[in-house]
């Protein structure tokens, strides 16, 4: 059985590294949590993420 990396919502491009102890990914990350609940902090993701996109073509 294959093993899946979740990357971070956060940081395109890169996996999770739990860096925030006692997570186990994403899915429980109090950060993530935090910018997903803020309106401003999830259109500066979603500018970040566009960047990135853009800059990897």
């Amino acid at each position: 059985m294959a093993t899946v990396e979740a990357r971070c919502p956060l940081r395109p491009g890169d996996t999770c590294s739990l860096c925030v102890p006692g997570t186990t990914g994403p899915q429980d990350c109090p950060t993530v949590a935090e910018v997903m609940r803020d309106p401003a902090l999830r259109v500066r993701l979603a500018e970040l993420r566009r960047e990135a996109r853009a800059a990897a073509r």
